[in-house]
């Protein structure tokens, strides 16, 4: 892709070569992150690990998003389901809640001041427009090519052009500045905008990703950089339309301080780092039945899968613990399973559909060879790292 619409205004570090470490990748005595021919990165043992033993705690949350319909009763901050029923705390203006006075208190410190600023005014405009809310993405649709997105960008970013300029005459002028002047084609541009279809959860992807990135240190977006990037992350054409007039409600409505990250590039980086790296946030109780939105921990994506895994993982919260499922020889990879409670138990073709159609890769791990009644060794296929 070209660098005009597609490059990150952000400072970034290029890809480390081959065998290089990774900016924000895992690193304990038990194990080492190493280079395959089959899946890119994955993490080997360095060592025999004795089952239960705990590997590793993932805490480095980036950007994280709750369905629109369940944050009535999801933990903004924790992640906390009470069965279905609303949570104690509600924040109207931000649109979600929280199970104790501390959650509410943590997300707040955590967003900072122009980051709740952001979630306040997201909240606003989607309140005009809830009956737009709930729409269904339809699967087995084409994704869009990367010749596609370019352009689809480009176009987004022609309109945008004309809203940056009417938002840059609400920033204060000091003396002997001369005000920005906004034409009907700029406040034409601006209505165009906020009178589109909106996409609730989509725009709660590009503010989290956004707010995210205006908090962090630039070592955390390093580490977001690091991670396998998907050139077509977008699941259909109406997908990616969806992210680009998001973008553009954005740019129409964000704070000021936010609107130099809103571009592009970073958008687009933000997508395509989610695309094979994102964890789903599922109940707890019912070994995750329930989709409730999904979020990015960089370390904790350098696990790779097999529908056979010898590492367990579980969410304690806004951490993701992994632990040896069982005993684990030296040099053996640490895997992982992407799949739901119920998904493990699918057929092999089902949950090869499922890994396709979800993570963009034919499974190759021990168990789906077994079942599909092929003898050669090998490893998982995947493009996580």
């Amino acid at each position: 892709m070209s660098d005009t619409t597609m490059t990150s205004s952000s400072s970034s570090t290029p890809p480390p070569a081959a065998g290089e470490p990774r900016a924000g990748a895992p690193s304990t005595p038990l194990f080492a992150i190493r280079p395959t021919p089959f899946a890119g990165r994955a993490v080997f043992a360095v060592q025999h690990i004795t089952a239960s033993t705990p590997l590793w705690r993932a805490t480095d949350l980036s950007l994280a998003v709750l369905l629109r319909e369940y944050r009535r009763e999801v933990c903004a901050q924790c992640f906390f389901y009470d069965r279905g029923r609303d949570l104690p705390i509600r924040s109207p203006g931000t649109g979600f809640a929280f199970c104790t006075p501390q959650c509410s208190d943590e997300w707040e410190r955590g967003n900072g001041e122009v980051g709740t600023q952001a979630w306040r005014a997201v909240e606003a405009l989607v309140k005009k427009r809830s009956k737009e809310d709930g729409e269904m993405v339809e699967l087995g649709l084409p994704r869009p090519g990367e010749e596609e997105i370019q352009e689809a960008w480009e176009s987004a970013e022609a309109r945008a052009v004309l809203i940056r300029a009417a938002r840059e005459a609400e920033k204060p002028r000091g003396e002997g500045e001369e005000a920005v002047r906004v034409t009907k084609v700029h406040r034409r541009a601006v209505a165009s905008a906020l009178q589109a279809k909106i996409s609730p959860d989509v725009m709660a992807f590009i503010v989290s990703g956004v707010v995210w990135r205006h908090n962090a240190a630039s070592e955390q977006w390093d580490a977001l950089l690091a991670l396998a990037d998907d050139a077509t992350p977008y699941h259909s054409a109406d997908d990616l339309a969806a992210f680009t007039r998001s973008y553009l409600h954005l740019l129409a409505t964000l704070p000021l301080p936010l609107l130099p990250l809103l571009n592009p590039g970073t958008v687009f980086t933000l997508s395509s780092r989610d695309s094979h790296n994102s964890f789903g946030i599922r109940s707890l109780d019912d070994e995750g039945s329930e989709f409730f939105g999904y979020g990015c921990w960089p370390s904790a994506s350098y696990f790779n899968h097999s529908c056979g895994p010898n590492v367990e993982k579980a969410r304690e919260g806004r951490e993701w613990v992994f632990r040896a499922g069982r005993d684990i020889a030296a040099g053996e990879e640490l895997n992982i399973t992407y799949l739901s409670g119920e998904e493990r138990r699918d057929s092999r073709e089902k949950r090869m559909q499922t890994l396709k159609r979800n993570w963009g890769f034919d499974c190759g791990c021990h168990r789906c060879r077994e079942e599909g009644g092929k003898e050669e060794e090998g490893t998982t296929t995947t493009l996580k790292t």
